[in-house]
């Protein structure tokens, strides 16, 4: 189970998005990002993929994250069916093509 922990606004072109962060628990210092994009199920993994961001790494100045889609990968379940990925929040489907990140396991 993850806690909703904040939200990443953000631009690409003239559109605005959303994605929501997650955490395990309230004492982690990393945040966990899952979405899907319109590239799933023909250049990414059809289920989406996951960005995980650490609070020392993936930060500047006044507590601002950086949100890196180069750092999105592939979830284990892309490569073994004997594992289980959380299920993406439709609330972080986005309606764009996210170019960036891990690409689709053949």
């Amino acid at each position: 189970m993850f806690l909703k922990w904040g939200e990443f606004r953000f631009r690409i072109g003239e559109t605005r998005y959303v994605l929501q962060a997650y955490k395990s628990d309230y004492l982690q210092e990393s945040l966990f990002i899952p979405f899907r994009d319109i590239t799933n199920g023909k250049e990414t993994y059809s289920a989406g993929r996951y960005i995980d961001l650490d609070s020392v790494k993936h930060t500047i100045d006044k507590g601002k994250w950086i949100l890196d889609f180069n750092r999105a990968y592939n979830p284990f379940c892309a490569y073994n069916s004997a594992y289980s990925c959380p299920f993406v929040p439709p609330e972080n489907w986005l309606k764009v093509a996210i170019q960036a990140g891990e690409k689709k396991y053949k």
